[in-house]
């Protein structure tokens, strides 16, 4: 059992769905109006129910892609591929844990965030990596709603008011998965093409593909700063954003020019935390 739990929860790859936790946990809090414990109940269930839901939906799409991950280089350690991990117990576990995060947002009656929880899953799972991923280049784009869905799981788990936050929010997810997919594609796009799978730098030139990603940068940076117009935060705010975007513009541009591995490389850690320092920063100033 010791060996078991370990190898269980790396085969839902937490490093890829620990964000996608995070970001619902802060659209949870920011929904918050009192901060007495019975308020907190919300935050805590928004965690709980998202990180089986996140987990559920990585398990099963290891299992669709056990056979992509067998033929590339990055990929052809993961369980089901070595075979630490049988495809049907893989798969079980991973409809057990989708089940149990709508199940328990439903029986707590969030209904409204179960069925946003539901559609990101459906996104991620059905959309993205049974229908799309090994057809299309722009599978990213229509997969990368899946991202935004559990800010909107937070916010509706403590409230059922509309606010247009968690929605700019939802897009802001949204945004920013191109430039960190596409980008860890393009340095791995040999894997890719290994696999049949036709990833943005795959099917286009280095130069076509780089100005995709590069513009995909731009985007993310804009989409940071329009809170701030939006009268949603501070000075602060936009000082921070502004200082933490400059580097990303510059990685940005210098992948634009030189669209080599190492500038994409460089673009996709830079971007990596990006997302997480913005959600931060909105944590920070709503308790400021």
């Amino acid at each position: 059992m010791r060996k078991l739990i370990p190898l269980y929860f790396n085969y839902t790859k937490p490093k890829v769905w620990s964000l996608l936790v995070f970001v619902g946990a802060v659209g949870a809090v920011l929904a918050i109006h009192q901060h007495s414990l019975l308020d907190w109940f919300p935050v805590i269930l928004t965690v709980i129910s998202l990180s089986a839901g996140a987990a559920g939906s990585e398990a099963v799409t290891n299992f669709i892609d056990r056979d992509i991950d067998a033929k590339m280089t990055r990929t052809r350690n993961r369980p089901l591929v070595t075979g630490n991990i049988s495809p049907e117990s893989g798969l079980i576990f991973g409809l057990f844990l989708i089940v149990l995060s709508v199940l328990l947002l439903m029986v707590y009656g969030k209904f409204l965030a179960a069925s946003f929880i539901s559609l990101g899953i459906t996104d991620n799972v059905v959309v993205y990596s049974l229908l799309l991923k090994r057809r299309t280049p722009w599978s990213v784009i229509l997969g990368g709603f899946s991202g935004g869905f559990p800010v909107l799981v937070g916010w509706y788990t403590v409230t059922s008011s509309f606010s247009i936050l968690p929605w700019f929010l939802f897009a802001l997810v949204v945004v920013w998965i191109p430039v960190h997919i596409w980008s860890l594609a393009y340095r791995y796009r040999d894997d890719y093409e290994k696999a049949g799978i036709p990833m943005l730098p795959v099917i286009y030139s280095e130069k076509i593909s780089s100005a995709c990603i590069s513009f995909s940068a731009i985007l993310l940076v804009v989409f940071s700063i329009i809170p701030y117009f939006l009268g949603e935060n501070s000075t602060v705010y936009i000082f921070v954003v502004a200082v933490l975007s400059a580097p990303l513009l510059i990685f940005a541009a210098l992948f634009m020019k030189e669209h080599n591995l190492k500038s994409s490389f460089n673009l996709f850690k830079y971007s990596s935390p990006y997302l997480a320092i913005v959600f931060a920063l909105f944590l920070i100033l709503k308790f400021v």
